[in-house]
């Protein structure tokens, strides 16, 4: 149940409805329907010889991301966090160690351990050597993270470092709206959805996150320039 001090009239909002399912209220399946990579067959047998006999830290994370995708296509989620955990330790692998972590952290995502994903992702961010990619990617999995916990003011804050980081990346933008949507601020979740679908060219989960809040709360989204009727209008084959 939702904190009274923490979350206000919302507490009251909830207190007679059904728990969130996370699950959801993210389209969690949609999005993992929407990570898709193409397996060659073999490719598994080859990843995993090839990250046992790598003798350099490049090879042996060439191999590892090869095996993560194979993971991810396959749902081995706990091979591929066994996969990480036999290498992080290593000394050649010190300069990859933000990568690794993040890694784990999109493993234990896999599991629907949010817990640990934040984490693992907490770890990577916190990690001296890492890209400028890699850290707006963290933050943004981060926000993700806890929407799923229900934290949505922690969400928030890590959303909005995202887009001040990357102002064009509809997942942080998607995330920001969610993280108002449950704050009750539903007008500010409506500009940021559309954003989103505008940003993400119309992709599925933006899209459906717009119409549901719409629909949900008739009468309290904007009318601005007839942006819901173009939504509609134009993306209605993904709804």
């Amino acid at each position: 149940m939702l904190s009274l001090k923490m979350y206000g009239h919302i507490h009251m909002m909830k207190t007679n409805q059904m728990p969130l399912n996370m699950k959801e209220e993210l389209y969690m399946d949609v999005l993992r329907d929407s990570v898709t990579y193409c397996v060659p067959a073999g490719l598994h047998d080859w990843a995993v010889k090839t990250l046992r006999s790598a003798t350099t830290g490049e090879k042996k994370m060439a191999a590892l991301e090869t095996l993560i995708k194979v993971c991810v296509a396959e749902g081995c989620f706990w091979e591929g966090i066994n996969a990480i955990d036999r290498v992080i330790s290593n000394p050649d692998m010190t300069e990859h160690r933000s990568r690794l972590l993040f890694l784990a952290g999109e493993m234990s995502a896999g599991l629907n351990e949010y817990d640990k994903a934040t984490g693992y992702y907490a770890r990577s961010l916190a990690c001296p050597i890492r890209t400028e990619d890699q850290h707006i990617a963290t933050v943004t999995k981060l926000g993700f993270c806890n929407l799923y916990r229900q934290d949505f003011k922690e969400a928030e804050e890590w959303s909005r470092w995202a887009i001040k980081l990357e102002s064009h990346s509809w997942e942080a933008w998607k995330n920001l709206g969610v993280s108002l949507e449950h704050q009750h601020q539903i007008q500010e979740a409506f500009l940021a959805y559309y954003k989103a679908v505008f940003l993400s060219r119309g992709r599925a989960v933006p899209v459906m996150h717009f119409v549901r809040l719409c629909r949900r709360y008739p009468g309290m989204v904007p009318e601005i320039g007839g942006l819901r009727a173009g939504i509609y209008r134009e993306y209605r084959i993904v709804l």
